[in-house]
């Protein structure tokens, strides 16, 4: 396993790496990845090393001038879903696995590494490739991959490694499940890479603040959940929590922000909207759906803590994005939210609502809520230091693999 690798003596030799973004911006968690790895970078201010961002068309504009101002940017057709180019590009490659379309670009542009693809093989030995693999949540959860095989998956995942230089996983937790994967203990060319959760504020003010609230029809105090509504977050525990709270006579509002909807045709989520309804929690527990991200980290600033029930996490982005405020967390109890050590946390089993409701309780009776100033500023502090110590971790791995022997791979041509 690599945490960190010393920068070799060819490290002042020009590097051009192009981050490939073809997940789709459906992918909100790939996207904010991207979005908090390349403000690492810039942060980090690599003097030998050219940063470029390979994305589609179809990127807001708000977020295409977001990433302009920490890198290069260049929107390309067959990166825009649904565009011709885009559609022979995937046909290509899921048919007869050519990127020649990919490897023109890549040689236009003088890419020395391509990082972060999610379409790795066949790619020309010629660009070395840093891969990236979020999770593992199916080999812990396969119940909720109707129609996936475990096996199959897991081969693909060895192929990946194969076909690469280098393969980030973001924790030492994600790393124990590759291990399992590869069947050895710690896996060559592999490289734990946590990342640091950046702020996109909108105005701090308390004006401000107080607008945030009454845009979207919010009392002064309440919890905040700000997570996709995928079976594997557990929003239920949360909402049967919240009804434990309304017996008890406590009267607490949840916020939840996220697609109200499952990919993957799990019903979890909507047992979860269900408990809902027949305990009466519209006014106790509101959905806002899909909102600006400014306005999720403007009501995170805002709450009294971050709820975060999840049955599995790879690197939690609220569980980050809650310890850069210095906003107190209540979460699971798994090992990586362990792993992400956040200073203000409590944590609960997930199959446990009452355990839930009880550390609700005790942060509702004791917590301010509120936006805490004096929070923010030593964990902003915090967060400047972790964000140079992400880009410099990145650029060692990036390093090691400019100097080391290729990895053996198939040519597309």
């Amino acid at each position: 396993m690599t945490v960190s690798t010393p920068v070799s003596a060819s490290s002042q030799e020009p590097l051009h790496v192009g981050f490939w973004f073809d997940f789709g911006l459906a992918y909100a968690g790939g996207l904010n990845y991207f979005r908090n790895l390349l403000h690492a970078l810039h942060a980090a201010r690599p003097a030998h090393v050219r940063v470029t961002l390979f994305i589609g068309k179809d990127i807001p504009d708000r977020l295409l001038a977001e990433f302009q101002t920490v890198t290069e940017v260049v929107q390309l057709d067959i990166l825009t879903r649904g565009t011709v180019p885009w559609f022979f590009h995937r046909l290509a490659y899921r048919g007869l696995r050519w990127q020649v379309f990919v490897e023109r670009e890549l040689r236009r542009h003088d890419v020395d590494v391509v990082s972060h693809p999610s379409m790795v093989e066949r790619l020309s030995p010629r660009f070395r490739l840093i891969s990236w693999i979020p999770d593992f949540q199916y080999l812990h959860l396969p119940h909720l991959f109707p129609g996936l095989n475990v096996e199959r998956r897991s081969a693909d995942l060895r192929a990946l490694h194969r076909h690469s230089d280098a393969v980030v996983v973001s924790s030492l937790d994600a790393h124990k499940d590759f291990a399992q994967v590869m069947g050895v203990a710690d896996p060559a060319r592999t490289h734990v890479l946590p990342f640091v959760s950046q702020l996109h504020l909108g105005p701090t003010s308390a004006e401000a603040t107080r607008a945030l609230l009454d845009k979207h029809g919010l009392p002064e105090r309440f919890f905040f959940l700000p997570n996709q509504f995928w079976a594997h977050k557990n929003h239920r525990a949360a909402f049967e929590a919240v009804a434990q709270l309304k017996r008890e006579g406590l009267d607490v509002t949840l916020v939840c922000t996220g697609w109200i909807k499952d990919p993957n045709g799990n019903t979890l989520a909507d047992d979860a909207l269900r408990v809902r309804e027949a305990q009466g929690l519209e006014q106790h527990v509101r959905l806002l759906g899909s909102i600006d991200y400014a306005d999720v980290q403007g009501l995170m600033r805002a709450c009294v803590a971050v709820v975060n029930p999840s049955f599995f996490e790879g690197w939690s982005s609220s569980v980050e994005e809650s310890k850069s405020m210095g906003k107190p967390l209540i979460a699971s109890d798994l090992a990586v939210h362990r792993e992400q050590a956040h200073p203000h946390a409590a944590y609960f089993d997930p199959k446990d609502p009452s355990a839930l409701a009880a550390l609700m309780r005790q942060a509702w009776q004791s917590l301010p809520g509120g936006v805490d100033e004096p929070a923010e500023a030593t964990a902003r502090i915090a967060l400047h230091r972790r964000t140079v110590e992400f880009g410099q971790r990145y650029l060692q791995i990036l390093r090691t693999v400019a100097d080391a022997p290729r990895a053996p791979r198939f040519t597309s041509r």
